[in-house]
């Protein structure tokens, strides 16, 4: 719930930003004047959005399926229920991975088979420890890189954003002062003033895209880890609640 909230809380100071961004200036007005720069730069931040929202779904979408910590309590109460008989145990975790699905119960389910695979070859306390281990980092190191999925050109869009940016200031400003040099009329203060803001919208344009993509990058980001982090925390009770 306090993610939720927070989550939403980011979406309402980001809509009043933007709310008041343009009400002081008129955004159309400015990609206009912005020149050819604008155009991959407004590409740019569409395909940032799409990646951003994909993710965002894909991270939900496989929480909703089995929470971490709803593993946890289903086997707290299974050693409870069962008095510790781990084939009874390790039966209804089972049964609970396979009717929920999704990347906890992937990750999950191979530390259970991994278990009944150490107890059948009559593997002790440590070695089975290790062999559960070894089997769940192998499915884990295949499974949790999905949830990063093209998450990497967030970053990239950020950066390539901001030199886009620089470039239609620069090359703006060439322009600018090139229209002024051809002038019969000498520099006029108004003119060249009036020419070096319009090669500075394309720096602004690419400041509004690569800031909000380096943070939504970066709050991906730490959902993934946080997520990966409750999956080992989940692997290690489970591991230790079998060989104990």
């Amino acid at each position: 719930m306090p993610t939720i909230q927070r989550m939403f809380s980011r979406v309402v100071v980001l809509v009043l930003f933007m709310a008041g961004f343009c009400h002081a200036l008129n955004p159309i007005e400015m990609y206009k004047a912005g020149g050819w720069v604008m155009h991959p730069i407004l590409g740019l931040s569409v395909i940032a959005l799409y990646i951003t929202v994909e993710r965002l779904l894909v991270i939900v979408l496989q929480k909703l399926k089995l929470k971490p910590t709803e593993f946890v309590k289903t086997l707290e109460e299974s050693v409870k229920n069962n008095n510790g008989d781990k084939n009874a145990i390790v039966a209804e975790m089972e049964a609970l991975a396979q009717k929920k699905g999704g990347l906890v119960a992937s990750i999950l389910g191979t530390t259970l088979a991994k278990y009944k695979d150490g107890v059948a070859k009559g593997l002790n306390v440590v070695d089975l420890k290790q062999w559960m281990l070894q089997g769940t980092e192998t499915k884990a190191s295949s499974e949790i890189p999905a949830l990063e999925t093209h998450l990497g050109a967030i970053a990239v869009i950020s950066n390539i954003a901001t030199l886009l940016g620089l470039l239609g200031t620069v090359w703006g400003l060439i322009e600018s002062f090139m229209s002024i040099a051809n002038s019969p009329g000498g520099i006029k203060a108004d003119e060249m003033a009036g020419g070096i803001s319009v090669a500075l919208i394309t720096t602004a344009g690419g400041l509004l895209v690569a800031i909000p993509s380096l943070v939504l990058f970066n709050w991906i980001k730490s959902m993934i880890e946080n997520y990966v982090l409750q999956i080992e925390e989940t692997v290690t009770i489970l591991i230790d609640a079998l060989t104990a």
